[in-house]
């Protein structure tokens, strides 16, 4: 397909930004206003119904808000991406002049990158060609079991009620036992559900990749600095090191104020959707509707989790380059590239990663915390209801 070829140079995630300006995160203005009617269908199909029209019971209710949840945190993390573009495109051209520096040299890092690049690359493919089965499963399941239930029931019986591809009542119409208004509703959640799985894939897959290209530029300065050490050439090759390892942190500290508000909508939506499953299971027990719920979970907690464990990635490549300086042989150099290291073992000692807001870095043990955050709330509403 022409939408995975790449036709620039290796070190920047190609795909995921040809997947962000699909939907309108753009650095061109005109394409930043395809995002506005993707939001107004959010808002009028998805958002509004679920708030605004009630549910017939207490289950239903905990799954459309659950749902509520699930495509907020989808939607409006692309909003705040959309709306921070100028920080994503000037951490794109950092990491253009960062790359383009180590891709003009001949030596193994360069080699390191382009293999690097390679392997993300070709996983993203797969990724976005497997997330084609999931998205039109759970696009056309729930309305084509409904049909075969209706036209295989015998004369005499009747449905009870339809399958939803999303849990909400819609503008009046009789979604849930009249065919005619219920095939209105399906024909409009089709591609309704598709604009869902390409917002949630675009907002997903262009974080990672953000982060994973950060966590390999400060495994490049280590493998200068130990390349470095290597041929003792510390008086050429210093000045060139302590520029990586600078615009390494320029680009941590870009993707870090990019993402903190999105990361703090994804922990606080996240524990709602683990604590609206545990809630569901307290009240209903394992049913049919509690999977749908538990897929929700799995994709949230596979997102977060995607952050935290690659964002304790990032923190740890960043910490290592303290570790590459000190491994030096300092001891044995000329006080001007001693100094020279002590700035670079200076600034590698403030912490790197992706915050949510200004509260916490995102890693393993942030995860760890997020989950005993939702038992807590999810313990709170159990005495409510």
């Amino acid at each position: 397909m022409r939408f995975f070829l790449i036709e620039k140079p290796p070190g920047i995630p190609h795909i995921a930004l040809k997947l962000l300006r699909l939907v309108g995160v753009s650095e061109v203005k005109v394409e930043r206003y395809r995002y506005a009617p993707m939001f107004m269908a959010f808002l009028t199909i998805i958002a509004l119904p679920k708030i605004a029209f009630g549910y017939p019971d207490f289950e239903t209710s905990i799954i459309g808000l659950a749902e509520l949840f699930f495509q907020t945190n989808r939607f409006v993390g692309v909003l705040l991406l959309v709306l921070y573009h100028d920080t994503l495109y000037t951490l794109v051209q950092d990491a253009e002049s960062f790359t383009k520096t180590v891709l003009e040299e001949s030596s193994p890092i360069s080699q390191y990158l382009i293999t690097k690049d390679a392997q993300i690359s070709k996983i993203t493919r797969l990724y976005l060609t497997a997330l084609l089965v999931p998205a039109n499963f759970y696009s056309y399941s729930p309305i084509l079991s409904t049909l075969w239930k209706y036209y295989h029931t015998p004369g005499n019986d009747t449905i009870s009620e339809f399958i939803l591809p999303m849990e909400e009542n819609f503008y009046g119409l009789d979604i849930r036992t009249t065919l005619d208004h219920y095939m209105i509703f399906g024909a409009i959640m089709v591609p309704t559900s598709f604009l869902c799985a390409l917002v949630g894939t675009a907002k997903l897959v262009s974080i990672l990749s953000l982060i994973k290209y950060c966590t390999i530029y400060f495994e490049l300065v280590t493998c200068k600095l130990h390349e470095m050490t290597r041929k003792q050439s510390f008086s050429t090759e210093m000045r060139s090191v302590l520029r990586m390892h600078q615009n390494a942190l320029n680009c941590a500290d870009l993707l870090k104020e990019l993402t903190a508000p999105i990361m703090l909508l994804q922990l606080i939506l996240c524990i709602m959707v683990w604590s609206s499953m545990l809630l569901y299971f307290t009240v209903s027990g394992f049913n049919t509707q509690f999977i749908n719920l538990f897929v929700l979970f799995l994709f949230d907690t596979t997102e977060t989790f995607g952050y935290c464990f690659l964002g304790n990635q990032l923190s740890d490549e960043s910490a290592r380059v303290a570790l590459a300086v000190y491994e030096c042989s300092w001891e044995t150099l000329s006080p001007g590239i001693q100094k020279d290291l002590q700035l670079a073992l200076l600034r590698s000692q403030s912490p790197v990663g992706i915050t949510a807001g200004k509260f916490c870095f995102m890693t393993m043990q942030q995860f760890g915390e997020v989950v005993k955050t939702t038992y807590s709330f999810f313990i709170v509403l159990r005495e409510q209801f």
